[in-house]
């Protein structure tokens, strides 16, 4: 895959479509792209922390472990991020990502993407809203499964 080609694709995930062109180079060059198969997993809940990976291609499930079993959170898709918050707090996984589907990501090292988001201050604030959507998002799943329990 040619610069161009890796620079469009980064341009893609949503955290970075307004990055400078510079820093997005920067990314891509220390980058590392990985393959997965339907049911593999990126990483499990309480793994230490580590990459932060864009998903270029497929659809994983985010599944939280719990004593009455896994329960799926929410899927991801092409353009979206795995693993920042993990990244930011430097707390182990908080949940599982399996590949739904066949699937390739694009991982970046935790130190650059930090880096990268504190010194972009658009990419700071698309960070925030990210991550607010997403504990929004995890709270009602939590409340529903809450409500389903509480009928049983």
């Amino acid at each position: 895959m040619s610069i161009e080609d890796e620079f469009e694709l980064l341009s893609r995930l949503e955290l970075f479509e307004n990055l400078d062109p510079i820093q997005l180079k920067r990314l891509i060059f220390v980058s590392q792209r990985y393959q997965l198969q339907a049911g593999e997993y990126l990483f499990r809940q309480g793994d230490a922390m580590g990459s932060v990976f864009g998903i270029v291609k497929g659809e994983f499930s985010v599944i939280l472990e719990s004593s009455q079993g896994d329960i799926v959170a929410a899927h991801q898709k092409p353009g979206d991020l795995v693993g920042e918050m993990a990244a930011i707090s430097g707390a182990p996984r908080n949940a599982s990502i399996r590949a739904d589907t066949d699937c390739e990501v694009i991982g970046f090292e935790k130190d650059l993407f930090i880096s990268t988001v504190v010194n972009h201050p658009p990419t700071a604030l698309k960070m925030m809203r990210l991550l607010a959507e997403r504990l929004e998002i995890q709270n009602k799943q939590l409340a529903l499964i809450s409500q389903s329990q509480h009928l049983d």
